[in-house]
């Protein structure tokens, strides 16, 4: 019986060992909630992390698009991402989940800021995976939106394209890299980039309202199409004049807009 005894003590104290381990892996391959970590961080910080992503996900959950980094939850959250930083200067994942509070919040100021931190710390790494290649494809198209938002077109088009460059499935990067391309009248590009979001999702909102219309600029040119389309517009408030107007503009442009003439 003794020597039973001792044997189930073994055992149980195996067992207990396989569950100590298991647990201490699952804390820092940050798996609990779809949370990844790829880079070697101080276990304190992912179990900072840990919690401030859970409480990320209360808030959500709670406050239903109403998103202030005054809030209880998300203060909360933001305090922790922040205190993983703190310990661990180098945790990406901890920047990435920082900048996704300060993004869902409306923090735009710290946001930008937060991703320039992200993207700055990852260039110094070897992490390739597919996650972190999403995650930074995130980052540029947050900062291409960003400075599209502030007017400055050309910087937009950089990120949307570095996006694009790590992630080319990105869709949003896609999606506003082609609506970029058609500000600065690059039909071509913006042509390519429609096409680009409809065979990644041909259902993708507006999508196939901006390929058309892209597709109508380059046979007819951009500004005779624009003065066909808001003529179309007015037609249907009935505002037949200005109806008539517009597309007599369209045929000044372009003569041979045969359905502008119809119109």
């Amino acid at each position: 019986m003794e020597m039973n005894g001792k044997r189930l003590s073994v055992k149980c104290s195996l067992i207990i060992l396989v569950l100590i381990l298991f647990f201490q892996s699952a804390i820092l391959s940050g798996s609990a909630q779809g949370i990844q970590i790829y880079s070697d961080a101080a276990p304190e910080a992912v179990e900072l992390l840990q919690e401030a992503t859970e409480k990320m996900e209360e808030a959500l959950a709670a406050y239903q698009g109403a998103n202030y980094p005054g809030r209880k939850l998300w203060a909360e959250a933001i305090e922790l991402a922040e205190e993983a930083i703190a310990i661990d200067p180098d945790f990406v994942e901890a920047h990435y989940y920082l900048a996704l509070m300060f993004q869902h919040t409306n923090w735009y100021y710290r946001e930008a800021e937060q991703w320039n931190r992200y993207l700055s710390l990852i260039e110094r790494t070897d992490l390739s995976s597919p996650q972190v290649k999403q995650n930074l494809a995130h980052a540029y198209y947050r900062l291409g939106y960003n400075s599209y938002e502030d007017g400055d077109y050309d910087q937009s088009l950089i990120y949307f394209l570095n996006s694009i460059k790590e992630y080319p499935d990105y869709i949003d990067s896609n999606y506003w890299a082609a609506r970029v391309f058609y500000e600065i009248d690059d039909l071509e590009n913006s042509l390519y980039y429609w096409d680009r979001v409809l065979e990644l999702d041909r259902f993708y909102p507006r999508a196939q309202y901006f390929h058309d219309k892209v597709e109508a600029s380059l046979k007819y040119g951009k500004e005779a199409y624009s003065w066909y389309e808001q003529g179309y517009n007015e037609y249907e408030k009935r505002n037949y004049s200005r109806a008539i107007d517009s597309y007599r503009q369209a045929v000044r442009l372009n003569p041979k807009f045969i359905d502008a003439y119809y119109w």
